[in-house]
């Protein structure tokens, strides 16, 4: 089932296919790279291929749930936000560069440059909340092509050169994450949430467009605080939650229901981001960090009416960690690996449904507050 709380008809129900084209489709991929993948797969000639992805994509356009075709189902160049997929391919060419702002990360003032055509102020707006005066002696750190496709640069130095715009987007998060947290060496990488109350941390694994943002924006305005809601890093010494410092993205969906908690919404600037339209809400006071997760909650809304709080084995809790996006830092080493084993083991994780977030919070607190 896809979900748009927005629409007359806000329920789709697609079958095994149709996910699969679906969760091509949110990861960045174009219609052609869709159809080649299944031909290669189920044995189909491209032609056949191509027409079965047409269908299926024409559903879920005339649905609401996708970009036209002809945007290749990525986002334009002008909204300033990169593709989430991992087949991306370099731009033809590069563009003019862009000053993309000046930003405090850490002890580090860093002055953003890029003439990569699909990144540019409005994608680093996320972290309007630290924006800095532009110095001097600021450190630039450079988006660009490069001979495999896209060149980062920092200091004047070449720190990465990649072929997709998901490894550029990628190199940059980890250097920005480096720079905010200098004295902490990672154990890994999760695309997820996090939000803390007294004294307890809990880490929200999730795919873009599964609520995870939309709980964490309830939740910070009942007591909560919030962490992170894109990229969070584990430390490797101690298992602290080390984000990366983002606002508070929240897309249309989840506008009309926040905005009674956030009377701002309506007046924030629209960003187009990962083909979806987003707002970046500022969240003060954020921690810089925060102590070792007590819970990994996989969360779900259920427009039914289900609840539960499924609790997961290690197996099945490293297999929906990384299917989620969590990565490892390189190179990757065997105790690393035995560390992130160790954290999954012992750190309670659970499939948590929820049929509204009030019933969210109440069930998350229940959980926080029985005895230890």
């Amino acid at each position: 089932m896809l979900y748009r709380p927005d629409s007359d008809w806000p329920l789709v129900t697609v079958n095994a296919t149709g996910k699969a084209v679906w969760d091509l489709l949110i990861e960045g991929y174009a219609e052609d790279e869709i159809a080649s993948v299944f031909a290669q797969h189920f044995g189909l000639s491209l032609a056949r291929a191509r027409k079965d992805v047409s269908a299926v994509v024409r559903s879920l356009k005339d649905a609401g749930f996708c970009t036209p075709v002809s945007e290749k189902l990525r986002p334009a160049s002008s909204t300033g936000c990169a593709p989430a997929g991992r087949g991306d391919t370099p731009s033809a060419g590069s563009s003019e560069v862009v000053q993309c702002g000046v930003f405090r990360f850490g002890q580090s003032t860093i002055r953003l440059r890029s003439s990569v055509a699909d990144i540019d102020g409005h994608y680093f707006s996320r972290f309007r909340h630290r924006a800095a005066k532009d110095e001097m002696g600021a450190d630039v750190l450079e988006l660009s092509g490069g001979p495999s496709g896209y060149r980062l640069k920092f200091r004047g130095e070449t720190v990465g050169d990649v072929g997709t715009l998901t490894e550029l987007v990628g190199q940059t998060n980890e250097l920005l994450l480096r720079l905010e947290h200098p004295k902490t060496n990672f154990l890994a990488y999760f695309h997820a949430g996090a939000v803390s109350r007294a004294g307890k941390t809990l880490l929200l694994p999730g795919h873009s467009g599964v609520g995870k943002s939309t709980l964490s924006a309830y939740l910070v305005r009942h007591g909560f605080t919030y962490l992170g809601d894109d990229l969070i890093a584990l430390g490797e010494a101690d298992w602290s939650v080390r984000p990366l410092p983002t606002c508070l993205s929240l897309k249309s969906g989840a506008w009309p229901i926040l905005t009674a908690l956030y009377p701002e919404i309506p007046d924030l600037p629209i960003v187009r981001c990962h083909g979806r339209d987003v707002r970046y809400v500022e969240l003060r006071p954020a921690r810089e960090a925060g102590d070792a997760p007590s819970i990994v909650l996989f969360p779900r809304f259920a427009k039914n009416g289900d609840r539960s709080f499924g609790r997961l084995a290690a197996l099945e809790t490293m297999t929906r960690l990384i299917e989620t996006g969590t990565d490892l830092p390189r190179p990757a080493t065997r105790t690393t690996l035995a560390e992130l084993l160790r954290f999954v083991e012992v750190t309670p994780a659970y499939e948590f449904v929820y049929p509204d977030l009030l019933s969210a919070r109440m069930m998350i607190e229940e959980w926080l507050d029985r005895p230890s």
